[in-house]
Parts: structure tokens; sequence; C-alpha cells
């Protein structure tokens, strides 16, 4: 009876350590696959853009709505910044032309320049105001 006994208690012993070995390495493995992925996952530290490089910008808000443009044109080249209101509509327009020239306009929502200051590639300013219709009602120089 007790070498019986002592038989299944061998048995039953030699299971348990099998059975420890195999949870032991299943830890080690996982212990190893859960180091890769933290060494995987680093990155170099952060550094900030020397440049940011494209033909056209935009600037929307929390709904989607485009509220500023920054871009190039093509006929004739210039660089412009737009500024749109709330309805998506252009209000003000910062342009340089390619010939030099430079303005700073503003419309109202129907997308007519009612005010414009400039400067002409020869230097000279320029300044007018115009009207609900689109024609420029006072002018300087």
């Amino acid at each position: 009876m007790i070498e019986h006994t002592l038989e299944t208690v061998t048995r039953r012993l030699d299971r348990l350590e099998g059975e420890n070995r195999w949870l032991k390495g299943l830890t080690l493995m996982l212990l190893l696959a859960v180091a890769a992925m933290g060494l995987m996952g680093q990155t170099a530290p952060h550094r900030p853009l020397r440049a940011l490089e494209a033909e056209e910008f935009l600037l929307r808000d929390s709904r989607g709505q485009v509220r500023a443009t920054l871009g190039t044109t093509q006929n004739p080249s210039a660089t412009v910044l737009q500024i749109h209101s709330e309805t998506g509509k252009p209000r003000t327009r910062l342009i340089v032309a390619g010939d030099g020239t430079s303005s700073l306009e503003f419309m109202d929502s129907g997308d007519r320049v009612r005010v414009l200051l400039g400067v002409r590639d020869n230097g000279s300013p320029r300044l007018w105001l115009g009207n609900d219709a689109g024609k420029i009602i006072w002018r300087a120089p």
C-alpha cells in the first residue's frame, strides 16, 4: 500500500514539475515579448521641423470650415494669404505679386474689394476705396 501511494505521489510530482517548467518557459517568453514590444516602440527624441513645405496650406476650424489659406497662384505668379469669415467667404487678402507689387485687401461678403492698401513695384503707394458694386469711389494717389 505504501509503495502504491509512493508511486502515485512520484507520478503526480513528476507531472507537477513538468507543468511548472512549462509555465516558467511561457512566462519567460511573454516577458521577452513584452520587452521586445517596448524596445520596438522606442523612437528618436522629437525634434521640431526646420521646414514644412507645400504648395498650399489650409487652416480649418473645429467644424472643418476653411478659415485661412496660404499659397501661390499660377497666372500671374503671386503669393496669397487669404483669411475667411465664419461662413467661408474670403474677407482679407494679402498679396505679393510676381512683379513685386504688394497689397492688403479687405472684401465685403460679396467678395468685392472695398479697401485696398498697396505698394507698386516701383515703390509708390496706392490706396483706394470701393463701393458695393465693386467700383472705385476714391483713390490716392
